[in-house]
């Protein structure tokens, strides 16, 4: 469990089983006002149906190991969510423990307000407490602004592979970033900027196989 935190007007919260229905409707939305102008309708419509469905949340709500946190506005509708968990990513040389940011979405009229980041450090939070030796996402190769942000955050791209959507293939990017062993947790802004500098020498996000993408 992960305690309630508030930016601007909304609060972020571990999901609960009652947030199934809006956390689906959330997905399916945001995925679609991103990307839903590149697919043929039917792409669309099987790939929502597969990959952000309740089977899908329901899953990640009831797996150990698997953090999903949401966005609640002022007038009880959910407005960005966060999903992380153990890596599914073709990562042929991830380290054991590594782990995966799986979906990170800001909805439209809720984007501006600093949500990305606090969610974006949220994830790292919850990898360093799980001990985990690196994080991986992927990212549509034509998203440069989520490419460009997740490289300030100490990403860098580490391959490529297909991701389906129907029948339609788009090419992705793989990205890595090692994490701090044992980073405080109590300081975490200052942290997450030690590690990006010694480990490694924000557009609200991207897209995961199963999980992705930005």
């Amino acid at each position: 469990m992960q305690p309630e935190a508030h930016v601007s007007d909304v609060i972020l919260r571990d999901a609960e089983a009652g947030d199934l229905d809006a956390l689906v409707a959330l997905s399916r939305k945001t995925f679609t006002d991103k990307f839903g102008h590149l697919y043929k309708p039917e792409d669309l419509s099987a790939f929502l149906d597969a990959e952000h469905g309740h089977d899908v949340y329901r899953t990640a709500l009831a797996t150990p190991g698997t953090l999903v946190r949401v966005g609640k506005t002022g007038d009880g509708a959910l407005g960005a969510y966060l999903v992380c968990g153990p890596l599914t990513l073709p990562a042929e040389a991830a380290e054991p423990g590594a782990v995966e940011l799986k979906r990170l979405y800001v909805d439209q009229p809720l984007q501006g307000r600093g949500l990305g980041t606090r969610l974006m450090e949220e994830a790292f939070a919850w990898a360093h407490a799980q001990n985990a030796p690196e994080m991986y996402l992927s990212v549509f190769s034509e998203n440069d602004g989520a490419r460009r942000l997740y490289e300030r955050y100490g990403f860098e791209k580490i391959g490529e592979f297909l991701f389906p959507v129907g029948n339609h293939r788009d090419l992705e990017f793989l990205m890595r970033k090692p994490l701090c062993p044992g980073a405080p947790s109590g300081v975490l802004s200052s942290a997450l900027s030690r590690c990006t500098v010694s480990c490694t020498a924000g557009a609200e996000i991207a897209r995961p196989a199963s999980g992705r993408r930005f």
